[in-house]
């Protein structure tokens, strides 16, 4: 009886332990959607530099739940820094490291999950991401914590936003597809 009274007190400890472990992924979870997007806009200029009219069909694709995401891992007060290397299922690989709040046990700062530009490359791609992360302390060369996570980025189907019409007095407006749709989609709060 004592035998079978330890065993459950180790079973029910190591459960404990199991459990209080910190998920290790995004705040917002470990699955998302690519969600595109569009809508028409319909633009009079008129103002100190000229006039004209332009009709623009604003496209894009969006992440759901969000484009920008803490990374969440383990809590360790001397953690300071992380890096994430994605091997995405296209064969393609993007890392990414920053400043860790490891008293919070995340990243000190949102990461671009989706945004891509000039000057940013996202995260994450269409598909499966095998995201190894590595979390380490100041002066350390050796992670105090590592391991995988699989963020999933499933197709989601479209939303289309309102027809909608904007009067500008800056003849560029009409010439500028990109300034146009990015105020349509903030305005319609990307169709939803």
């Amino acid at each position: 009886m004592f035998k079978n009274i330890l065993t459950l007190l180790c079973v029910s400890v190591l459960g404990s332990v199991v459990q209080a472990a910190d998920p290790v992924g995004f705040s917002s979870g470990n699955q998302f959607k690519a969600t595109p997007i569009e809508g028409q806009v319909h633009v009079t200029c008129e103002g100190f530099n000229g006039g004209g009219a332009a009709t623009f069909t604003c496209r894009d694709v969006v992440l759901d739940p969000a484009s920008y995401d803490y990374f969440v891992g383990p809590r360790d007060a001397r953690a300071v820094r992380y890096e994430l290397r994605n091997l995405r299922e296209d064969g393609s690989t993007r890392t990414k490291e920053d400043n860790y709040d490891g008293s919070r046990g995340r990243s000190a700062a949102g990461i671009n999950l989706w945004i891509s530009t000039l000057f940013q490359k996202p995260l994450l791609a269409a598909g499966k991401n095998k995201i190894s992360y590595a979390i380490y302390g100041e002066n350390n060369r050796e992670p105090l914590s590592q391991g995988d996570v699989t963020i999933n980025v499933a197709r989601n189907s479209s939303r289309v936003c309102p027809t909608t019409h904007y009067n500008s007095a800056d003849v560029n407006d009409c010439n500028s597809q990109y300034s146009v749709c990015q105020r349509y989609f903030q305005q319609f709060n990307n169709c939803r």
